[in-house]
């Protein structure tokens, strides 16, 4: 199915870059784990993004495993692609079967005896689609964090989840193929913390902002940054398109 994730081969962590003859280790790290999130459902309007976005460091060592400064790093072909998994880690939920689209039985009225119903089984296949929605994968970021640490980041600000329950993030780091080297591998993984998102009803608001969010919209990100957070009850108006919605409008998205 195009569009949907997947998993590349997983290689040793310590990888040989034949073209240029030079040893790096990658490794991956989560600086901003998700908490929570409201369902967004089955429509596509309705967008509720995790909170607070997942933020993934990258960290670079030479063939002599120093930290190489993240300036001296090529980060225009570094990207992290996202899967949502089961607590444990041992089953990709990723995808998910649309509810709407399952097998059920339809009233179907004859001309004959207007009153009197049957039932047919509808025999379209039930419809597969993305668990996680929005921008599964992420360009490299070179920025400063809230501590003025310039690093390498992954930036994950638009993700939502359709159904309700417990999950975690795969977070997977790959070298986009050049000519040189055409293969693409997984070059290190992480995982975010367990997070719950949760129905509307159940749903207890927004956090507010961290200061490493804050700190990336101030330098150009598209982040959304909260003056503060929500309580645990709202009463949405009829023309408010996000009622957990309490943006500081100077920020950038």
């Amino acid at each position: 199915m195009d569009g949907l994730p997947f998993n590349l081969p997983v290689i040793p962590t310590y990888v040989q870059h034949h073209n240029k003859g030079r040893l790096r280790k990658y490794e991956l790290e989560m600086a901003q784990h998700p908490i929570r999130a409201r369902m967004c459902g089955f429509g596509e309007k309705d967008r509720r993004p995790l909170d607070p976005p997942p933020v993934v460091r990258l960290r670079v060592r030479d063939d002599s495993g120093e930290f190489l400064q993240s300036e001296d790093v090529e980060v225009w072909k570094f990207v992290v692609s996202a899967t949502l998994w089961a607590p444990h880690s041992d089953n990709d939920r990723s995808i998910v079967i649309n509810p709407n689209t399952l097998p059920s039985s339809v009233p179907m009225y004859t001309p004959a005896a207007p009153a009197a119903t049957a039932s047919v089984m509808s025999l379209s296949e039930p419809v597969k689609v993305r668990n996680l929605v929005g921008t599964t994968v992420s360009n490299a970021y070179l920025l400063k964090d809230h501590r003025d640490n310039l690093s390498i980041f992954f930036i994950f600000h638009d993700l939502s989840v359709r159904t309700e329950g417990q999950f975690r993030l795969k977070f997977q780091f790959t070298v986009i193929p050049s000519e040189e080297d055409p293969r693409a591998f997984v070059e290190c993984v992480t995982w975010s913390n367990v997070f719950e998102v949760f129905s509307a009803k159940t749903f207890p608001g927004m956090t507010d902002s961290t200061e490493l969010s804050k700190a990336f919209a101030g330098q150009g990100i598209k982040i959304t940054i909260r003056k503060n957070s929500r309580g645990r009850v709202y009463l949405p108006r009829p023309d408010d398109d996000d009622p957990d919605d309490d943006d500081d409008p100077s920020a950038i998205r």
